[in-house]
């Protein structure tokens, strides 16, 4: 039974240790859920090694009946682990069930499709931004009916707002201007909905929203939706390099709790 936990857990810390580096060697990313990740890796790892080898390396000879406090620290150890494993995969199923299975349903009814900015770059929208935009033309051409809320500010290193860039590219692509709804003010993911919300009634569109963005931020998404008073609230999910998702995912766990517990938000 030991063996089988501790294999157990040295698999999680190699997963965990994988998904740190990914971006890090592949996109040159490092973010709080890089660090986490890396983190646990790391922790699990050294928790394995110096389960029983610690008090010997440290105090050679001293009675192992008097390692008491180095139970009682490993135990605590393994407790916080454990803890982070099962928050990650409780979150992640709430997560992957607004991120995939949230869908709009099929239908004729009017709706306001809210897509949440992302990095623009020196030479364009950055891959994910891109990708947000191609989910967005995708629903605009099979839902003619539909009105868009592009939403984002210019961060201080971006040519230009996110928002102006997604109305460039859907424009580009053949969407009408006067189906178009830009906010430029916003600055992260509850201002994206908040700012929205405001164009939203003050023209008169839609309530029923289908936002468009990762599929690890849709939770989010729909929690700061709900806040402000919106009760029906789908989403189209857009493709995040595979690499980037669990790090992305953890960094949004963090930011989940922050919805929930400093900003009023439910996770139902």
């Amino acid at each position: 039974m030991k063996r089988t936990l501790m294999a157990l857990v040295l698999l999680t810390a190699l997963v965990a240790l994988f998904f740190g580096l990914a971006p890090l060697v592949g996109y040159r990313i490092f973010n709080l859920g890089v660090f986490l990740l890396l983190l646990y890796g790391v922790g699990a790892i050294l928790l394995l090694v110096f389960w029983d080898a610690f008090p010997d390396m440290m105090f050679p000879g001293y009675p192992k009946e008097q390692y008491l406090w180095w139970r009682i620290t490993r135990s605590i150890l393994a407790g916080i682990l454990a803890l982070m494993v099962a928050g990650g995969l409780f979150l992640s199923a709430l997560m992957f069930r607004a991120g995939k299975m949230n869908l709009p349903p099929e239908g004729e009814e009017p709706t306001t499709l809210v897509v949440l900015g992302c990095l623009v770059r020196e030479n364009g929208p950055s891959l994910m931004l891109r990708r947000r935009g191609e989910t967005a033309l995708d629903y605009l051409r099979k839902n003619p009916e539909a009105v868009v809320v592009v939403s984002g500010g210019q961060g201080e290193e971006e040519p230009m707002s996110e928002a102006q860039a997604m109305e460039e590219y859907l424009l580009a692509n053949g969407i009408e201007q006067d189906i178009i709804y830009k906010e430029d003010r916003s600055t992260n993911t509850r201002q994206n909905i908040a700012f929205s919300a405001e164009i939203i009634r003050t023209e008169a569109l839609p309530e029923r929203l289908v936002t468009v963005t990762d599929s690890y931020h849709q939770m989010r998404a729909g929690i700061y939706a709900r806040t402000q008073g919106f009760t029906e609230v789908y989403g189209c999910s857009s493709r995040c390099p595979w690499g980037l998702l669990p790090s992305y995912g953890v960094r949004e766990m963090l930011a989940i709790g922050q919805a929930v517990i400093l900003n009023g938000g439910s996770l139902w």
